[in-house]
């Protein structure tokens, strides 16, 4: 079956999706931009993120879901888990997107991304923490380039490939609506977020009734009551 979703990530706090660097802001910890300069959440965090929330969930239905780097031959059992995401020797069936950010409608995405507004963010000053003494660590202020409150993250094609069976759908949407948590410094509050998903199956939308009996109907298989 061929799939595609879309998601739209609604900021509720300000966003740190790191970039690695701090070139052309005077923060130390920048965020990641595309090239129009606008705020996105990177494709491989997308990935990452729901990977990961997919793992747990299968794990709380009983299910043994060893990671890519627990070593052969564990690594290869073939989990919902691998099918979907890969591993070190299985390629993954789907693709996995850059969510770009607007401030407006995301109907709007690309007529505003020339918008220098599209391009705003705030500096944020913190301080390092000294675990061992939970304590602020001396010399140690930094500054942290977050993407605006007002932020939503979109891509119409966040997610695209083919799949072999409904669980497989089932784990993915379960998964992305259950992240309400993406990128760095979430112990500061940062990084909080409503998700919208929305699915279609060969050219025709899943609605959300049909996609939490597709739920159910895995938990049921998974044996949990």
């Amino acid at each position: 079956m061929d799939l595609r979703i879309a998601l739209t990530v609604t900021s509720r706090t300000a966003f740190s999706v790191g970039a690695g660097g701090s070139a052309g802001t005077l923060a130390d910890k920048s965020i990641a931009r595309d090239s129009w300069g606008r705020p996105i959440i990177p494709g491989s965090q997308v990935k990452g993120r729901l990977r990961w929330a997919a793992e747990q969930l299968l794990r709380g239905l009983g299910q043994d879901i060893p990671t890519p780097f627990d070593g052969a031959p564990r690594e290869e059992m073939d989990t919902l888990v691998r099918q979907l995401f890969g591993s070190p020797q299985h390629r993954s069936p789907l693709f996995f997107a850059d969510l770009p950010g607007v401030i407006g409608d995301p109907v709007q995405l690309e007529a505003l991304r020339d918008s220098p507004e599209q391009r705003r963010s705030q500096i944020r000053p913190s301080v390092a923490l000294n675990r061992r003494r939970r304590t602020a660590a001396e010399s140690l202020l930094v500054f942290q380039e977050t993407a605006l409150e007002t932020t939503r993250f979109y891509s119409e094609r966040a997610i695209a490939g083919r799949v072999d069976s409904l669980d497989q759908v089932a784990l993915l949407w379960a998964a992305a609506c259950l992240s309400t948590r993406w990128g760095g410094a979430k112990s500061r509050g940062l990084g909080w977020a409503d998700v919208t998903v929305q699915v279609w199956l060969d050219g025709q939308e899943r609605s959300a009734d049909q996609l939490r009996q597709d739920v159910r109907a895995l938990v049921e298989r998974s044996g949990v009551q």
